[in-house]
Formats: structure tokens, C-alpha cells, sequence
């Protein structure tokens, strides 16, 4: 009987010495001191009955994740995080919607963070900069995305705007989309980008078109399209470079 109790409580955190529970560890250490796994348990906060939170956040971190072809990819650890769907978390043994949602709202904000940062005020003088700010976010997407940076008259990029998500192998962007935002920063110049989900970054006839009327309306508005990039899996295509635009 008594073995047996000791098996039943033995996973839950409570009953861990404090200087190895995750809350406390922070407390007393810092933030720099958790794992991966105990920073996820912090957001779950509760296991189930044959794990603790934080042996379940380590379940989660080392699970893969199917890529759009099919195929199974290894994405384990914070890139598992990084491309997680809710509909893919609730699936998952003791992940309800409500640890789900957590850790979606989690990683949504950790983007728009890194976001943040990244975003403020870099100059974009040089052509790879923004595929290599870009490139681990896009490749992953499974839908394209038409985004545009909104640069000023040093190059400094002034904000991101996503313009539209399309789907496997298109993207509509409208030019009154398009320029909306772009006027009201007072852009004077704009870079298009979207992703290509099939990780192929070469330009099809109708990314050429697109790109050719929305730099006639930039010309009519005041605001030049100085460059379309195309991203895909660890790479990426400029218009600019190619002789495109």
C-alpha cells in the first residue's frame, strides 16, 4: 500500500524539493536557470495523472509535426512551438483547449515581440537583410502570406503589415490593400513580400504580374515598390536582384 502511494504522488510537483520546482527555481535563481520543459510547465501549470506539468511539457517539446506535403518532418523542441496549431496541441494526451489556447497565446506573443525588436527602425539597405529577418518564420507557413514593409526615406522600416493569407499556392493582395497602410505611415517606399509553401522561391507568371501593377499604382500614388521577395524553404528570390523591377 505504501509503495504504491508513493508510485501515485511521485509525478506531481508539489511533492519535488523546492529547489527543483520551476516556480521556485525562477524565484530564487532567475528565468536563465529553467529549461524549456519547466518554462512550458509554468504555462500549463497542471499534468495529468501519469505525468507532472513538466514532465508533459517535455512530451510536447520533443513531438514532430507533419509538414504541408505530408511527410513527417522532425520539428521537436521550441520549432515544434514555433509551427503548432491549436487543432494540432488539443490533440495531444492532457492538452485540453485551455492549456492549448495558453500556449498559442504564449508564442503568438513571443513573435510579436522578437517582432518588436527586430523591426525597430533596421535599415534595409542591402537585399538579404529582410529574407534573413524573415526566412525561419515564413518557410514554415503552410498558406501564403502577402506582407509589405513600409520603409522611409532613409530605408529604415517603419512598420510590417500582413496584407492577406492565401492558400496552398496563392496569395491575393489588392493594391487599396495594399498602399492603405503604406499611406498612412507616410511610407516612401515599400518592399512586397510573401512565402511560398512549397519551398520553391522562383517567381510565377502571376507573382510577376501582380508585382508589375501594384509598382504602376505606387508610381501613381508616390510610393515606389522597390523590391518583391519571394521566400522559401532557406532561401529566397528578389525581384530587385533578379532584374525584375
Amino acid at each position: 500500500m505504501t509503495k504504491n502511494k508513493i508510485e501515485s504522488t511521485s509525478y506531481k510537483i508539489m511533492d519535488m524539493p523546492d529547489e527543483d520546482k520551476p516556480r521556485e527555481k525562477l524565484a530564487k535563481l532567475g528565468v536563465d536557470y529553467l529549461s524549456n520543459a519547466e518554462l512550458l510547465a509554468l504555462i500549463i501549470k497542471t499534468g495529468i495523472k501519469s505525468e507532472n506539468a513538466i514532465q508533459l511539457s517535455q512530451r510536447i517539446l520533443n513531438m514532430g509535426n507533419l509538414d504541408i506535403d505530408t511527410e513527417r518532418k522532425k520539428a521537436v523542441g521550441l520549432e515544434f512551438l514555433r509551427t503548432v496549431e491549436l487543432d494540432d496541441l488539443v490533440q495531444i494526451k492532457g492538452i485540453g483547449q485551455a492549456k492549448a489556447s495558453q500556449i498559442i497565446a504564449v508564442v503568438e506573443l513571443a513573435k510579436r515581440l522578437a517582432s518588436a525588436s527586430t523591426f525597430n527602425r533596421i535599415v534595409l539597405n542591402k537585399t538579404g537583410i529582410l529574407p534573413k529577418i524573415l526566412m525561419e518564420e515564413m518557410r514554415a507557413l503552410k498558406q501564403e502570406e502577402f506582407r509589405v514593409a513600409i520603409l522611409n526615406t532613409k530605408k529604415e522600416m517603419l512598420h510590417l503589415q500582413r496584407i492577406s493569407i492565401g492558400s496552398l499556392n496563392m496569395t491575393i493582395a489588392f493594391p487599396r490593400e495594399v498602399f492603405r497602410t503604406a499611406i498612412k505611415k507616410n511610407a516612401h517606399s515599400i518592399i512586397l513580400i510573401h512565402n511560398h509553401p512549397s519551398g520553391d522561391p522562383k517567381p510565377s507568371v502571376e507573382d510577376i504580374n501582380l508585382t508589375k501593377r501594384l509598382r504602376e499604382s505606387g508610381n501613381i500614388l508616390g510610393i515606389e515598390v522597390i523590391d518583391h521577395i519571394i521566400i522559401g524553404d532557406g532561401e529566397y528570390c528578389s525581384f530587385k536582384e533578379e532584374g525584375l523591377i
